[in-house]
């Protein structure tokens, strides 16, 4: 295993500067959870007031110590951290972790402070985790380190688990034993000055010890590069993340509809969608997925066999398999034979199979092995409630070396028997998943078959269409002035052209006369709205009249929008009117599609239902560009209205295809030209036939 983190989880040596003999301070207890845990390496405690910590030798600095050091954690209080760190170069130790606070986290001077600290570690070429954290654990036995200052023995398993937040992971490491929880390496990032989710994702994608991969982020250090990163990973091994700090304001003071709609929590969700993260909302979610996923194999299939002594909790699996995407289906009759060979006549022994709560271990163990050797079976849900006069830990050793041998996905379900879970999971090596809630079972199966059809998807690839770039080059170098502002109309009107994209014939006016001989030259019907580079939302000030069906109509029409404008005071904003053909809807959906530039992320793309009603229904979803076809696909299914475009009492659907390639189209513009910040293509009509699609609005901000 060749990298620069592999000293952090698989040191041979640890010097632990800031050790301290008093008992319940940081520094005393994580050198005692690396002796408690059984730390296979060498432990050098650094302390210049003390002989011995914890029965082992002292030393005053890390220059008296003669040995090799792998890791140094770094526990000082904070003004004694860079001058340990110019100690760690002399020392030639590479990989540094700061348990210590008051940096960034603090204010000004702590921001100061960190990047003097991350300065250093660059100029020495270090590594380093935190500041601000908790430290590191690897469960590996040949390596046992508990590198935390917290109470409670971590438990192994596959689960790799990074936490921004060190209260939630040590939340995390208190309760792993009680839930079954088996971690194989945890780190608490802190501040991640240095190494970041990113990092960690991109060191656990190829290491064997890390089979899921869970994180808590309150923030992404580089989300195009946490894209980028975890989508290689998530075809592999399983991704969940907590991504807190939700919020349902608009991502910036945007005069757009998509800026409006496009949330601070926008980014992570895209971000999640597109890499393949299963993002879930608790930490109880989060470990009971990643359990099932540390200890069971993908489900074949979306089919559940449901085995219990209860009926209640039966009913509710139902529900929650229903809601699951998942089937409970009927079982073979040779199934349905020998589960009533074994069972008490008044046993039900169709899917839900309930044993009755007399059921013996020797029972439950034949019935779990019946149910899941039927062909109809792709996975089951095996619930034990609290018999009355039965060892019940015997009965769950029973069911799990049964679900052991069939090789199917299983889930054993103790309900009301917490404390039995850490009995049976001792008693049974390589148990399945133990669950106290069969809801939740049924839920996390459904799931892993969504996670395994991700897997199993194809990657999509990026389209690119022969356009006219050097014509939108041309008409951005005409601006010398910097800053933020919207193009004019007759710009964004070519800039569409340039890139192909359906835009409705125009005509511009700056008088009456003109209107009149473009409407003519247009033919009635016509739609006049008014032009103004400051007048962006054209309907909110009646800047727009329809159905204009001749000359004394436009006239009288023109001059309505004017005295409007006068009453608001912005009449000396009007710049001219548009003339555009009246387009009847008929056989049509009104959408938008849009795209807002993201300081970090860079350009989020969005589609939905369109109109001037669009910031009221906010049917709309969101990808980062650029976007693979795949992802253009997945964005038009997302939204709550797909089954209008596909036709809805007869009528005929909406070229889907077309949505698609017009999509791509605005994912290539806005990846060729990162200058463009906000973009309304709104609304966007889609019919049956490509050649009736048009963009009746648009509008393009840009930031030179």
């Amino acid at each position: 295993m060749n990298s620069d983190l592999t000293k952090f989880f698989y040191p041979r040596a640890i010097a632990i500067v800031g050790a301290s003999t008093k008992k319940g301070t940081l520094g005393y207890e994580l050198l005692g959870n690396l002796i408690k845990f059984g730390y296979a390496g060498k432990i050098f405690p650094v302390n210049p007031k003390a002989d011995a910590v914890h029965s082992i030798k002292a030393y005053k600095n890390l220059l008296e110590i003669k040995d090799e050091i792998d890791l140094a954690v770094i526990m000082t209080a904070k003004q004694f951290v860079l001058p340990v760190i110019d100690e760690c170069a002399k020392k030639k130790i590479k990989s540094v972790i700061v348990i210590t606070a008051g940096f960034k986290e603090t204010g000004d001077e702590g921001v100061t402070l960190e990047a003097e600290l991350l300065a250093k570690i660059e100029k020495y070429k270090m590594r380093l985790v935190g500041p601000n954290c908790m430290g590191i654990v690897n469960t590996k036995p040949e390596i046992g380190m508990n590198g935390t200052f917290i109470q409670g023995t971590p438990h192994p398993g596959g689960i790799g688990f990074v936490s921004q937040s060190g209260a939630l992971g040590a939340a995390v490491l208190k309760i792993i034993e009680q839930n079954d929880i088996g971690i194989s390496q945890f780190v608490s990032i802190g501040n991640k000055a240095d190494v970041s989710e990113n990092t960690l994702m991109e060191y656990w994608r190829d290491n064997e010890d890390v089979k899921v991969i869970t994180t808590y982020l309150e923030s992404f250090s580089n989300p195009a590069e946490f894209l980028k990163i975890v989508k290689s990973i998530t075809k592999h091994k399983p991704v969940i993340a907590i991504k807190a700090a939700k919020t349902s304001a608009g991502m910036r003071a945007a005069s757009s509809h998509t800026g409006a709609l496009a949330s601070a929590d926008t980014v992570a969700s895209a971000l999640f969608e597109q890499s393949g993260v299963i993002r879930v909302n608790t930490v109880e979610d989060m470990f009971a997925l990643a359990k099932a996923f540390d200890r069971a194999k993908l489900p074949a299939g979306n089919r559940l066999g449901i085995l219990t002594n209860a009926g209640g909790p039966a009913i509710l699996t139902v529900d929650e398999a229903a809601a699951a995407g998942l089937e409970v289906p009927e079982l073979t009759e040779k199934t349905v034979s020998k589960l009533r060979e074994i069972t008490v006549p008044e046993a039900s022994v169709n899917n839900p199979v309930d044993l009755l709560p007399s059921a013996t271990a020797e029972i439950y163990g034949k019935a779990t092995e019946i149910l899941l050797a039927d062909k109809n079976i792709d996975a089951a849900v095996l619930i034990l409630g609290p018999p009355l006069m039965m060892d019940t830990v015997e009965i769950g050793e029973y069911i799990c070396r049964a679900a052991m041998k069939s090789g199917k996905t299983a889930i054993v379900v103790l309900m009301s028997q917490d404390e039995i879970i850490p009995k049976l999971a001792k008693r049974v090596a390589g148990h399945p998943p133990l669950f106290n809630n069969p809801e939740k079972a049924a839920w996390v199966i459904g799931q892993m078959l969504k996670y395994k059809e991700w897997k199993n998807a194809p990657d999509g690839k990026v389209k690119l269409f022969n356009i006219n770039e050097k014509g939108v080059a041309a008409i951005l170098e005409r601006y010398k002035q910097k800053g933020d502002f919207y193009l004019q109309f007759d710009e964004v009107y070519e800039i569409l052209q340039a890139y192909k994209m359906p835009i409705v014939e125009t005509k511009i006016a700056t008088n009456v006369q003109q209107s009149i001989y473009s409407a003519n030259e247009l033919g009635y019907p016509v739609v006049i709205k008014v032009y103004g580079r400051e007048l962006v939302h054209k309907s909110d000030i009646g800047g727009v009249v329809l159905d204009i069906k001749n000359d004394d109509e436009l006239f009288i029409a023109e001059n309505k929008i004017i005295k409007g404008l006068t009453e608001r005071n912005i009449a000396d904003k009007c710049e001219g009117f548009i003339i555009q053909p009246f387009v009847k809807r008929g056989n049509s959906v009104e959408t938008i599609l849009g795209a807002v530039r993201d300081p970090k992320a860079g350009h989020l793309l969005m589609f939905g239902l369109g109109g001037v009603f669009v910031e009221v229904f906010k049917d709309v979803k969101f990808k980062i560009a650029p976007l693979t076809n795949v992802d253009a696909k997945s964005l038009i299914r997302g939204i709550r209205s797909y089954e209008i475009l596909k036709g809805v009492r007869g009528a005929s659907g909406v070229n889907i295809d077309f949505i698609e390639e017009s999509i791509l189209k605005l994912s290539q513009l806005v990846t060729d030209f990162p200058m463009f910040t906000e973009i309304d293509l709104n609304p966007f009509v889609f019919t049956p036939d490509k050649k009736d699609c048009r963009i009746l609005d648009a509008r393009f901000k840009v930031s030179l």
